[in-house]
């Protein structure tokens, strides 16, 4: 029994030590809270600050470092000849809208396939100096051309 007694006893203590030291942690958790709060509020803008002339001094500094190395380390920087290719390309397409507006013309003026006869001839004797078709003999000006309006109407 002497043994139950005891026991009785250790749970007893036990409890009351438990509840002193949750008596205990609540204080501390009181007390310390504005204390911690206070202690939060004096860094933060300390903090902000070191940040910020970190990121105003420090900053640039490491990124132009890591950029040189990133250099440094690249076997071969490779090169950006798009622009050129672009280039070229429309060149060519330049190039080959020319040649096709000038083969259309001939092709409807109908010198395309012509011996040199028509392309040597030069003017005719009917065209004026300045490349028109002249008056014919009866002055009403009616030739070959009397379908076509003048430019300048």
């Amino acid at each position: 029994m002497y043994v139950l007694s005891r026991k009785r006893g250790a749970g007893d203590t036990r409890g009351r030590v438990v509840r002193l030291t949750r008596r205990g942690a609540r204080s501390a958790a009181m007390w310390a809270a504005p204390r911690v709060n206070g202690a939060r509020a004096w860094t933060a803008p300390r903090i902000e600050r070191s940040g910020l002339a970190i990121k105003d001094t420090i900053a640039p500094k490491i990124s132009e470092v890591f950029v040189v190395t990133a250099r440094r380390v690249d076997v071969a920087p490779s090169r950006r000849r798009w622009r050129r290719v672009m280039a070229g390309t429309a060149l060519l397409v330049a190039v080959g809208a020319a040649v096709a507006v000038v083969l259309r013309r001939r092709a409807a003026d109908g010198t395309c396939g012509a011996s040199g006869e028509a392309a040597d001839a030069g003017p005719s004797p009917e065209t004026a100096q300045d490349g028109q078709p002249s008056a014919g003999a009866d002055g009403s000006g009616a030739g070959e051309n009397a379908g076509r309006s003048s430019p300048a109407t």
